[in-house]
């Protein structure tokens, strides 16, 4: 039996996780994912029972943001996870994290208390160095996401559903003061909110009233609005992507991927505002080489450049069978390409959060063993010595007990 868990809510999955596995042996496995990683790197954050929620790097920097379950931030370096530091940035529980894109010196964290913080992570005992949140009296709005534009003047945050509004709240970074809100864009939680790559004023958003919007604040706020695309599901992680359009000639297209509750996974041509390809659960299992779909997950897609194929991060959470691996995504069909595996823990933890450089490959992850995970491009190599607690999730050792259901 596996429970599906999403925020308070459990529901009970009859699976006999026993007939669950790969579809074929690790010789063929390895003929059809041709891209070798490994795991450089493997730590634990603690000693007690920690989730990673989210995970942020900084890459120029070398470094990583891991935020907790505690309501922590986790500080390490992107290569070897060395600690730089812990600390406590919210009350209730942190929704999303992201570096300063411009000036990695400062952190934005975001809660469900209504409130998005900047600290100074160089100094993080003097407490956040600036706060935004709802500067209304009509009372708290619980952020669910929000984002930092490219060049670091813009916040953006969306709100959970209060009383009959979702809100979008807009502001220059130099100044708590809201700069503009919009509460007529979605009619339920607002999932995903996320600025364009390269563009400072695109901002793309989605909720679980099945909506894509797609923003353009260089316009009036009349006109700011400037798609709306109908998943006909429950949306809960969007990405900006660069499809490349291969008919007679090559054509850059601006399209968003989004990962819907029922772990499809969508990918929207933005100018036609129109479905390009849609990947079903049991088309994304079977690229997955997996033999049961109801174990097998969507956690993120990546874009990996401007000629490359976007990727797919997606697993199967089976105890002591369970697997991380990588697929492209290219002219509405999924191939796979890269086994992520941690020889030491296997694949047991539920992903929560996970990163990709674009720069080299390297990809960061997370998850509910509270362990973060470096993979790089290359052939295997030894990890680095782990010097925190024997991980339960060591699957040759001992028996795992987890929930087959994330909320990724």
């Amino acid at each position: 039996m596996a429970k599906k868990m999403k925020g308070s809510v459990q529901d009970i999955v009859e699976i006999d996780v026993t007939k669950d596995g790969d579809v074929c042996n690790q010789e063929e496995l390895n003929s059809l994912y041709k891209q070798p990683y490994f795991c450089s790197a493997r730590k634990a954050v603690g000693l007690d029972k920690l989730y990673i929620l989210h995970i942020d790097c900084h890459w120029k920097s070398n470094q990583l943001a891991a935020a907790l379950s505690n309501n922590s931030i986790h500080l390490t370096t992107t290569d070897t996870l060395d600690k730089i530091s812990t600390f406590i940035v919210h009350e209730q529980h942190i929704i999303d994290i992201h570096f300063n894109p411009v000036d990695p010196n400062f952190l934005f964290t975001a809660s469900s208390d209504g409130t998005i913080r900047v600290w100074d992570i160089r100094n993080t005992h003097q407490g956040c160095v600036q706060e935004f949140k709802d500067d209304s009296d009509q009372g708290i709005k619980p952020f669910s996401s929000f984002d930092i534009n490219c060049d670091g003047t813009l916040l953006c945050g969306g709100t959970e559903k209060v009383k009959n509004d979702s809100y979008l709240f807009v502001w220059d970074t130099r100044s708590p003061k809201v700069l503009t809100s919009y509460s007529d864009f979605h009619e339920d939680d607002i999932s995903h909110v996320q600025f364009h790559h390269t563009s400072p004023k695109m901002l793309a958003s989605c909720s679980t009233d099945c909506l894509i919007n797609v923003y353009d604040f260089n316009q009036t706020e009349e006109d700011v609005l400037q798609f709306c695309m109908n998943t006909e599901t429950t949306c809960e992680r969007l990405q900006w992507l660069n499809y490349k359009k291969t008919i007679k000639q090559e054509i850059k297209q601006e399209s968003i991927s989004v990962i819907t509750n029922t772990e499809n996974v969508q990918i929207w041509d933005v100018e036609e505002a129109s479905p390009r390809y849609s990947f079903t659960r049991e088309q994304i299992s079977e690229a997955l080489k997996r033999k049961n779909a109801e174990t097998c997950f969507a956690i993120r897609c990546f874009q990996r450049g401007e000629e490359k194929d976007p990727l797919l991060l997606a697993g199967s959470s089976t105890p002591n069978r369970g697997c991380l691996r990588m697929l492209t995504m290219r002219d509405g069909k999924l191939e796979p390409y890269a086994i992520l595996y941690d020889k030491k823990g296997g694949n047991s933890q539920l992903i929560r959060g996970a990163v990709f450089n674009q720069a080299n490959g390297q990809v960061v992850s997370g998850g509910e063993d509270g362990i973060i995970n470096v993979w790089m491009p290359g052939e295997d190599k030894p990890v680095t010595n782990d010097s925190t607690r024997k991980i339960k999730t060591e699957f040759s050792k001992k028996k795992v007990v987890s929930p087959s259901k994330k909320p990724y």
